[in-house]
């Protein structure tokens, strides 16, 4: 009994250890949006668990991408160097459409190709904050996601080639540490680079999400705010309505009509406890300072630290 105790559980030690370098779930697998049966790191069926997958094993690594945004309820931020598919497009489309937070980063150059510019135009068509980095030298080479679920990273771009053809690894996890590690650093990449045109060569003179006031324009009123888009400055104006969407995204709104209104300010949902009771700003003429930059035609600031809020 007890050799064939020892042969049972050396059986599932080794199948652990296969399935676990391969990378994908036993016998998990989601539909995509486009009707196939894709592999999925199964991040559910542990407390914490990391996979890596290996492009050319299925060559479905985007519908493991497209997985984790289908899966999201609060915010899916991402960074990607290059940026092709059509069908990962779509799923941030969807995400954006059901009141989840999406906003990303991509390579300057890249941009600027004939090749993404189909992506582009429906990320763009959709309201997803798009942005590129504002620093002259170097590339924008981050190829990773986070949601509030799980992240992924690793050096697949998100193309064809890479899917098909390249040799790739995505890794998927939700472990504590690793995933706070990737959502600051696309958080702090996504701020210091607010107001980056898309396919414009642009430039920042400072690399914090609020400046000093020596690097700052000054302070202008809120309907003024969209002359600066890509400055620092500190915005005047009085807070009629704290709303916090679905999301868990938080928005300071200064006019009673939100749609016709020039500016906004915002703080994700994830940096929400650091400022206390928001409601507190209702009603109150307050100056926030940061980096000024655009969605859906709308200039805004991103609010990070509690520090970025002045109550006059």
């Amino acid at each position: 009994m007890k050799t064939a105790g020892l042969k049972t559980a050396l059986v599932v030690i080794v199948a652990s250890v296969v399935f676990g370098i391969t990378g994908y779930a036993l016998g998990v697998e989601t539909h995509s949006a486009r009707g196939a049966v894709a592999p999925r790191a199964d991040i559910h069926s542990a407390k914490y668990s990391t996979h890596v997958l290996y492009s050319l094993d299925k060559k479905k690594n985007d519908l493991a991408l497209i997985s984790l945004i289908d899966n999201s309820k609060k915010y899916v931020y991402f960074a990607i160097y290059e940026f092709t598919l059509n069908d990962v497009a779509d799923a941030l489309v969807r995400a954006k459409e059901r009141g989840v937070d999406v906003r990303g980063i991509i390579d300057r150059e890249n941009s600027k190709t004939s090749y993404e510019k189909g992506v582009i135009k429906k990320l763009e068509s959709a309201g997803i904050p798009l942005e590129t980095q504002t620093h002259t030298a170097g590339i924008m080479h981050i190829k990773a996601l986070v949601t509030e679920n799980a992240y992924a990273s690793g050096s697949y771009n998100w193309t064809s080639s890479a899917t098909n053809v390249n040799d790739e690894v995505l890794e998927i996890g939700n472990t504590p540490t690793l995933h706070a590690s990737y959502l600051a650093i696309i958080k702090k990449v996504l701020s210091e680079n607010a107001g980056g045109a898309i396919g414009k060569n642009t430039h920042k003179s400072t690399h914090s999400s609020y400046a000093s006031k020596s690097s700052s324009i000054g302070t202008i009123n809120y309907t003024d705010a969209s002359k600066y888009i890509g400055k620092t400055a500190s915005v005047s104006g009085t807070v009629i309505n704290v709303y916090t969407a679905p999301s868990g995204t938080t928005f300071f709104d200064y006019c009673v009509g939100y749609s016709g209104c020039p500016f906004s300010a915002v703080i994700f949902a994830d940096n929400k406890d650091a400022f206390g009771k928001l409601t507190r700003f209702q009603g109150r003429q307050i100056i926030v300072t940061g980096t000024i930059s655009s969605y859906k035609g709308r200039a805004e600031i991103i609010l990070n630290d509690p520090n970025q809020i002045k109550i006059k």
